[in-house]
């Protein structure tokens, strides 16, 4: 291995000046910015010179080579790197620094699973954004305030132009998001003035006459599209610190965004965006709209090129300076399958005692597979849950390696033993352990000519000891996901709060899915939340009403705070609903308690599931699970 220490000649590009530096950093993600961030860092960084990578295939083996020598990997983007770069970065005990943008954040607060899996991963994250460090930090990510956008401090001004014009950004994939219709509205308001479309060169259907796309444009051809504007207008539904943004002022333009920034107007609405346009329109034609000096001299001193290179060499020599993750635990185990749950288990693995080192699998490219087979041919065991065979090659591999094998049956995978052939022949095999979470789920496995022992998965939701009072207001939560809705039993629910519509109870409805709302009915949506012990405080009753089930971990959690949990499965501390008729039945006589006063949280009901499903036991009783598999093969 190459010492990270040692000098190394190192080219951003190959008809760029060899230069010599002391570390190496390897750039990756959203193309246009990585090769920035390269540029600056190799220009303007001391001790350090960088390579960005684009997104093609032979980009990312090209990146594969260079960070088995780099110092560093720097993601520009969430949720990071691939899983080959992770692996190499693993291995070689080197950092990765993500760099989280603003849309990103977005898309990982919507993928659940992804963000247990980000989770997961030593990677030291910053933002370009300061409002997103909190909305990291709500999404459980620590993360800090790192400006890497630069802008340029010594290209001459240019007067306002003559014809006001305004500015607008429109990403061809995404022009709903960035306000394509408010930018319409707006234009449409101002018919003389000309608007300018940079990101997309189609013009929409609805577009009014005075607005022209120019489509991708050359970042050598930006300067003088910024020049020619009086103002940038920018009305995105969410965003990061805007590179056009900065660009924008540093240019001595106005913005008009949905953000507050020093020498910016801060709109909160379209309508307060078209009468700041019409104030600065004013202006021009009184012949008193300057400069933006405010702006101007804001963008330059802190976005100058030097000062960023600077503290973000600073950050990625702590990073290179701290000593290594190194896996201490003597055993591996390879975890896959559901993302949510995999990832989980491996979060309470590594927070453990126990001997065993977790190595996330991840198979969506062709790369992250490579590195994936090479974690899985190092590990004791091949622990897979909630998708018996969720790679095929990596199934074909495991089975030439004779690898051991764990499955874990969740609920409707279970269903996947009468539909798919290669799922039936594998949990069969005698080198196999299969584990489920319950008696009931252990029932249909027998069904089905397959032997299980029971192992629960842990809890996502630590409960307190003592349950939280009900809450004031009867409440009732249910679980409904974006898909697979009608599986999880969204034409219930909806008879449901019909039929309660008109009575004194609220529902919450966790998970992202959507329903039909009757009148008179009070529902509240609360999308994925990743907070669940402030919804459980919030909440009387939870209801489960599924096609099929395993041991949801809702109801566990849900019990644990002593609340009632009305389910359509078997469990004894739950009260069964075996159709919409019994349910309702059942609601109305808890709901009658309440307004009696006589209902109180079941804490005898609490202090047992804490017991019998506490998080160390399940992890331990999964963790003997790989002993024996893993002892069987030796």
């Amino acid at each position: 291995m190459q010492d990270r220490q040692a000098s190394a000649t190192f080219c951003y590009d190959c008809d760029m000046a060899e230069r010599v530096a002391s570390k190496r950093a390897v750039v990756v993600g959203f193309e246009y910015y990585a090769r920035r961030l390269a540029r600056l860092i190799t220009r303007d960084a001391p001790g350090w010179q960088a390579r960005a990578f684009g997104g093609g295939y032979i980009e990312k083996l090209r990146s594969v080579v260079a960070a088995a020598s780099a110092d560093a990997i720097i993601s520009f983007g969430g949720p990071g790197p691939d899983g080959a770069l992770v692996e190499i970065a693993r291995r070689r005990g080197i950092p990765i620094l993500v760099i989280w943008a603003g849309s990103d954040v977005v898309a990982l607060g919507e993928d659940p699973g992804l963000l247990h899996t980000v989770r997961q991963y030593d990677f030291e994250h910053v933002s370009d954004g300061p409002w997103l460090v909190d909305e990291l930090r709500a999404l459980g990510l620590t993360a800090r305030y790192l400006p890497v956008t630069a802008v340029e401090e010594d290209a001459p001004l240019e007067a306002m132009p003559t014809t006001f014009g305004v500015l607008s950004y429109l990403p061809e994939q995404r022009r709903a998001f960035y306000g394509e219709e408010a930018v319409h509205e707006i234009a449409r308001a101002f018919p003389e003035t000309p608007f300018t479309i940079v990101g997309t060169s189609r013009p929409a259907p609805n577009a009014p006459s005075n607005v022209r796309y120019l489509g991708r444009v050359a970042s050598e051809r930006m300067r003088a599209i910024v020049d020619a504007s009086s103002v940038l207008l920018r009305l995105p539904s969410h965003d990061g610190k805007s590179q056009l943004v900065l660009e924008t002022l540093a240019r001595g333009r106005h913005v008009v965004w949905t953000y507050p920034f020093p020498g910016v107007v801060t709109v909160a609405s379209s309508g307060e965006a078209q009468e700041a346009i019409a104030a600065l329109l004013e202006r021009h034609r009184q012949g008193t709209l300057t400069c933006n000096d405010l702006g101007r001299a804001y963008a330059i001193e802190n976005f100058a090129p030097r000062r960023l290179a600077c503290s973000l060499a600073t950050t990625l020599d702590e990073l290179c300076a701290r000593p290594p993750r190194r896996a201490s635990r003597s055993r591996v185990v390879a975890i896959s399958g559901v993302t949510l749950f995999s990832a989980q288990v491996a979060q309470e693995v590594r927070a453990s005692s126990l001997d065993w080192e977790p190595h996330l699998l991840r198979a969506g490219r062709k790369n992250e597979r490579l590195a994936s087979l090479i974690a899985l041919m190092g590990a004791d065991v091949w622990y897979t849950v909630g998708s018996p065979i969720p790679d095929r090659l990596l199934h074909a591999a495991a089975t030439l390696l004779r690898k051991p094998r764990v499955v874990h049956w969740v609920g409707s995978d279970i269903l996947s033993i009468a539909d798919r052939k290669d799922v039936a022949r594998l949990c069969k095999r005698r080198d196999v352990l299969n584990l489920a979470e319950a008696q009931w789920t252990v029932d249909e496995l027998r069904e089905r000519q397959v032997r299980a022992t029971i192992a629960p998965l842990p809890p996502r939701v630590a409960a307190p000891n003592e349950p939280p009072p009900l809450p004031r207001y009867f409440t009732v939560l249910a679980y409904l996901p974006r898909s697979r809705d009608a599986f999880y039993g969204r034409d219930a629910y909806e008879r449901l709060i019909a039929t309660f519509a008109r009575r004194p109870v609220r529902f919450l409805i966790v998970g992202g899915g959507s329903l039909s709302v009757a009148d008179g009915a009070d529902v509240t949506h609360l999308g994925w939340s990743e907070n669940l012990a402030e919804v459980y405080a919030r909440t009387s009753v939870l209801v489960r009403l599924t096609e099929h089930d395993g041991l949801a971990l809702m109801a566990l959690e849900a019990l644990a705070f002593g609340r009632y949990v009305l389910w359509s499965r078997p469990f004894a501390y739950a009260q069964p609903v075996e159709s919409i008729d019994a349910c309702v039945a059942r609601l109305s006589e808890l709901l009658g308690a309440h307004l009696c006063g006589q209902l109180e949280p079941q804490r005898d009901v609490a202090s047992a599931i804490q017991h019998d499903f506490e998080r160390e036991r399940c992890i331990a009783t999964i963790a003997g699970a790989w002993e024996h598999a893993a002892g069987k093969r030796s």
